[in-house]
């Protein structure tokens, strides 16, 4: 019976002989280097890594916190090798043409430690995409982040968009829709309506505006060379078929000398992210 017992104990005593002497080393080594019980690691963290994060007061986190996520090397460098140099981005009818002129992000702590950014805020010139041509375009994009399905995605929703366009630029499209009319914008910030084969006979001022939605046009006054005449009350306004992609809508229509501005609102917009890496990896 002695021989059996001592064979089951024998495995468990060892180890109980292994851990007093792994305890009198330890103990050698603490004494030769003057460590004392309170510096060691405690069990939660063996390593030594968190204990000193844990004791942070809360603006010693806000500095403590990585400043770069991936998202933001991405950004970085996109706007490295994207500022003032034109690029395209998608190709057939969702062909966008532009030189991009800044791109800044918000991205809190928050945001970092789960690859999101708060905010996106870029600007353009030179963009064209189909038939339109703007001479600067603006967009604030609003929550940020990746998506994965087959492959990543970058989201943004909701997005706020301000289109400018020349009022020479605006005259020529429109030459190509309305044929009877010329619309012009003058030098200062009056939107002109002319007959197109007589222009000089006499015009009309109009003033767009957007009103639950949709495109206004309303007429504020006629004239024939230097001389106007206001209209009185309100005229019947024009509204105009303003064909425009789901989840987009107008939100203001501004009238500026020689130059029109439209603000969007887009509901969602994506992009594959290894589209943006390769614009970021484009050599100079």
């Amino acid at each position: 019976m002695a021989g059996p017992h001592r064979g089951r104990d024998a495995p468990r005593c060892s180890r109980v002989a292994h851990r007093r002497r792994a305890a009198v080393a330890h103990s050698d080594d603490a004494r030769m280097t003057g460590e004392r019980d309170n510096d060691r690691s405690p069990w939660w963290d063996p390593m030594g890594v968190w204990q000193p994060i844990a004791d942070l007061t809360a603006d010693q986190w806000r500095a403590a916190w990585p400043s770069k996520s991936a998202l933001q090397v991405l950004l970085d460098g996109v706007r490295a090798g994207m500022v003032g140099r034109p690029a395209v981005i998608g190709a057939g009818a969702n062909r966008v043409a532009f030189t991009l002129s800044s791109l800044e992000t918000t991205i809190g702590h928050m945001a970092a430690a789960s690859g999101q950014a708060d905010d996106l805020r870029l600007s353009a010139e030179n963009v064209e995409f189909r038939h339109y041509q703007f001479a600067s375009v603006s967009a604030q994009f609003y929550n940020v982040h990746s998506r994965l399905r087959a492959r990543a995605l970058l989201v943004s929703a909701p997005i706020d968009v301000s289109l400018t366009m020349t009022g020479q630029r605006l005259t020529t499209l429109l030459a190509g829709h309305v044929r009877a009319v010329r619309v012009e914008i003058s030098d200062a910030g009056r939107m002109l309506v002319r007959p197109a084969r007589r222009p000089r006979w006499l015009f009309v001022e109009v003033r767009p505006a957007v009103e639950k939605g949709a495109l206004v046009v309303r007429p504020t006054g006629w004239g024939r060379g230097a001389r106007m005449w206001r209209i009185r009350g309100k005229a019947f306004p024009l509204r105009p078929n303003v064909a425009l992609p789901d989840g987009v809508r107008l939100t203001a229509v501004k009238v500026h000398p020689n130059r029109l501005e439209v603000d969007l609102r887009v509901d969602e917009w994506k992009l594959d992210v290894s589209e943006l890496a390769a614009l970021a990896r484009v050599p100079q």
